[in-house]
């Protein structure tokens, strides 16, 4: 069931934006047409319903790991379930996802410097059971970092009613 958002929801995310620890009192200041009591039940119904997700990440760079790298990965047939499960509890895979094409998996990864990032793929993947096969893409310099992904316009509905 698609779930209906409108233009406030899409107003509250848009501060959350620009300030993540923004009070529902400032955020309802500066819509002006709305109580910070509405605020607060707009902003735990779309927490609640999943619609959006309140997170804070850390900035790999300035924690010195400098190096990031996608990486995809071939897996045995019947194997990809539990090379994903236990790609996803390496503390230096940030994101992993199930892929279509000529991989099976795609990791992204963050590294103090090369040598651990080669030290990270040659004992900790190739060491995962099913692992046939990795390619590694260094990334070289950081076009976009999001994590304020937008309410596309067209899912907005001209009235709110959950």
């Amino acid at each position: 069931m698609k779930l209906k958002v409108d233009e406030v929801d899409r107003a509250i995310l848009k501060l959350l934006q620009e300030d993540a620890r923004m009070p529902c009192s400032e955020m309802a200041r500066r819509l002006g047409y709305v109580s910070a009591r509405t605020v607060r039940n707009r902003l735990s119904r779309l927490i609640d319903k999943q619609i959006i997700a309140l997170s804070a990440g850390a900035v790999p760079e300035s924690l010195g790991f400098v190096i990031a790298a996608d990486i995809y990965i071939d897996v045995e047939a019947g194997k990809v379930t539990q090379v994903a499960d236990a790609l996803c509890k390496l503390p230096e895979v940030h994101y992993a996802a199930l892929v279509t094409g000529e991989s099976d998996i795609s990791a992204a990864v963050v590294a103090t410097d090369v040598d651990s990032l080669q030290t990270l793929i040659t004992e900790k993947f190739h060491s995962i059971p099913g692992v046939r096969k990795t390619r590694v893409y260094l990334l070289t310099r950081m076009l976009k970092r999001s994590y304020d992904w937008p309410i596309p316009e067209e899912l907005t509905q001209q009235v709110g009613n959950w």
